[in-house]
């Protein structure tokens, strides 16, 4: 027979436990297993946040600057 999904769920290994603030070192990683994610502790780099804000200000210029209601003629 076939397994079910429900127990395929049953059998996933699942990691709930967090790492206190206190505990973890410096570079903490923390694994959900049944993902194959990996998190740690990190920051957005600069070229990034410049990134975002440039398309913040492209995205305000193009809004007031299309931004027409379309021409009717008589």
């Amino acid at each position: 027979m076939t397994e079910s999904p429900i127990d395929k769920v049953e059998n996933i290994k699942i990691n709930d436990t967090q790492p206190v603030a206190g505990d973890a070192p410096e570079h903490a990683v923390y694994i959900y297993e049944s993902a194959g994610i990996s998190e740690r502790k990190g920051n957005v780099p600069a070229w990034l946040w410049i990134v975002v804000v440039a398309l913040v200000i492209w995205g305000i210029y193009y809004l007031v600057a299309y931004w027409n209601a379309p021409l009717t003629v008589i």
